[in-house]
């Protein structure tokens, strides 16, 4: 990522007022008790990225494709990737790709989960991955197919990602559109990020409305790896502002050894905060680097109502 030292201009003072309106507008649909329901889908919130899940949620420029569903601003590169995550019975996938395109890059990308449960309405669905684990007798399924845009403007990276979520329980189903609006700059070798997530109108499915989780993000990086004797280390973290007022940190570093030229050996570690549940806050993973491919994979603890299982998240990306 290349960027020059001029104002940031109009396009992040616009960031800003948008940041400042989703922080304070309130929820404006209310349940069948005249209570706030909780902002959903979880498909908003589970990352397609494996490497930032090794790295306790912090997501990492540089991972192209995959940055359309979470920092557009970051989108860069050309290659194709996807992922698989197993939590008890649910499960998780995430395919997408990028190009050039217009002088900036373009990236195209779906997620999906499915998942058993026993809630009787869309208010009841998880919001949570811990929540997962119960499963229960009834077919549940949440999508996004997100596609974005990143350019340089007045030397700050410029991101937008339109999206089309969707959720299904049993005979109920609906959809809705959202946008994703964020800046990256690079510092010397740290790159920061800032997104506002899901701007959009309610989910609604049948009389239920649900409204989307709207999420304040910022996270920085290293913008590669940095050579420790005979290791490379590299690091990111990041501080989400959810809808409902939480803040959830996460960082992770990442350790690297490379015997061979072009053949990388990865371990990564990682801690994020847990607002509910008895879910470890640790995180960790692996990954190989060879010329035009990488393999990760990442794992994290899960407990919910005295039921616990572990999370499995496998990734492959060609660039």
């Amino acid at each position: 990522m290349v960027c020059h030292d001029r104002r940031i201009g109009p396009a992040a003072a616009g960031l800003v007022l948008v940041v400042i309106a989703s922080w304070n507008e309130p929820l404006s649909a209310q349940d069948t008790d005249g209570a706030d329901p909780i902002p959903g889908p979880l498909v908003l919130e589970l990352f397609s990225s494996t490497r930032a899940k090794g790295l306790g949620g912090a997501f990492w420029a540089g991972e192209g494709a995959n940055a359309v569903f979470h920092h557009p601003a970051l989108i860069a590169g050309e290659g194709v990737g996807g992922s698989r995550t197993k939590i008890a019975g649910a499960t998780h996938l995430a395919l997408s790709g990028s190009r050039a395109w217009l002088g900036g890059t373009v990236a195209a990308g779906v997620s999906l989960l499915e998942y058993g449960t026993s809630a009787e309405s869309p208010l009841a669905l998880p919001r949570e991955a811990s929540a997962l684990i119960g499963g229960g007798h009834m077919s549940a399924s949440e999508y996004v197919a997100a596609l974005g845009f990143a350019d340089e403007v007045y030397g700050v990276d410029v991101g937008v990602a339109a999206k089309l979520i969707g959720q299904r329980l049993g005979g109920l189903g609906g959809n809705t559109t959202a946008v994703d609006v964020g800046v990256a700059k690079s510092v010397g070798r740290v790159v920061t990020a800032l997104t506002v997530q899901n701007l959009g109108r309610e989910l609604k499915l049948g009389r239920y409305e649900v409204p989307l989780a709207r999420r304040v993000v910022v996270g920085a990086g290293t913008a590669g790896r940095a050579p420790v004797g005979p290791l490379d280390i590299g690091g990111a973290v990041q501080v989400a502002r959810e809808r409902d007022g939480e803040v959830v940190p996460g960082a992770g570093l990442e350790v690297a050894w490379w015997p061979v030229q072009r053949r990388i050996f990865i371990v990564r570690l990682g801690v994020v905060r847990v607002v509910d549940g008895r879910s470890s806050p640790l995180t960790f993973g692996f990954g190989f680097e060879g010329d035009r491919i990488r393999i990760d994979y990442a794992h994290r603890e899960y407990s919910h109502e005295d039921l616990g299982a572990s999370s499995h998240s496998i990734g492959i990306a060609f660039r």
